[in-house]
């Protein structure tokens, strides 16, 4: 019988079609180009070289971003303490002598009804009304009644940008009514959003203390700004469509600016 020597083993296929590189090939791989790929820069609009445009882009970030920040820190301080003197305070009618108080309300299309209470804790014979200093900013004041102790005082209806003087026999209780326009500058983005530059005019006869209440549709925030200094947030909500802030010695003649809700 013929002996047949065995055939070799036929080599596997694996090993054959199987490239050593192919199990690690996922691991190894390059990575796509989205993750490395640069993005182009965002395009940047030419900036507004408006003095106006730019103080009402400071006061805006400072009113709707450091506002946040600074809502949010009031109430915490606020949470555990006792109501300030203000609070207390009546916000309609005669403060005590020494005292005064301004109440904006904020009119459909903007323009500003302003009242002042002003109770001098010794008589005085003169008041003075001036527009505030504002860059770009056209305020007029129309409508203006001063009354000195229940009398009419002597003085014109328009405050012009020189200013307007009013004058009364002796008089510790003053009231003064006027109605500002152009203070108001609407949001081209935000429907009935609006940020008023300054919220009354300036008053020759506050007091010491004075307390300053903004009312609107809704009042989002409440900023103040001393001469020549920029807007920092100051007072505090008393509901969604009223704001006040109590101003005390030197403070009592800073502006006080406001973003609110214009009343339709």
């Amino acid at each position: 019988m013929e002996v047949v020597a065995p055939s070799p083993a036929p080599v596997p296929r694996a090993v054959v079609v199987a490239p050593a590189a192919e199990p690690t090939a996922e691991p190894t791989a390059e990575p796509t180009a989205e993750p490395t790929a640069v993005p182009a820069p965002p395009a940047v609009a030419p900036p507004d070289s408006s003095p106006r445009r730019q103080t009402l882009a400071f006061v805006v970030l400072a009113l709707v971003g450091v506002f946040v920040g600074g809502v949010v820190a009031w109430q915490v301080v606020e949470t555990d303490s006792s109501p300030s003197p203000a609070a207390s305070l009546p916000i309609d009618g005669w403060p005590v002598a020494g005292e005064s108080r301004a109440v904006t309300e904020v009119l459909a299309g903007g323009e500003l009804q302003v009242t002042h209470w002003i109770h001098a804790d010794a008589p005085i014979d003169e008041m003075g009304l001036a527009l505030p200093d504002l860059d770009g900013t056209d305020v007029s004041a129309t409508r203006v009644q001063v009354t000195a102790d229940g009398r009419a005082a002597s003085g014109p209806a328009t405050v012009t940008p020189s200013g307007a003087t009013y004058t009364f026999a002796d008089a510790t209780r003053i009231q003064v009514r006027y109605v500002m326009s152009g203070a108001v500058e609407l949001s081209s983005s935000a429907d009935g959003r609006g940020l008023a530059t300054t919220t009354s005019l300036e008053v020759t006869a506050a007091q010491a203390r004075d307390v300053r209440v903004v009312r609107s549709q809704e009042v989002l925030s409440l900023a103040c700004a001393q001469p020549q200094e920029q807007p920092v947030p100051c007072g505090h909500a008393e509901a969604d469509d009223q704001w006040r802030v109590e101003l005390i010695g030197d403070d009592a003649r800073s502006r006080v600016l406001a973003v609110v809700t214009v009343p339709s």
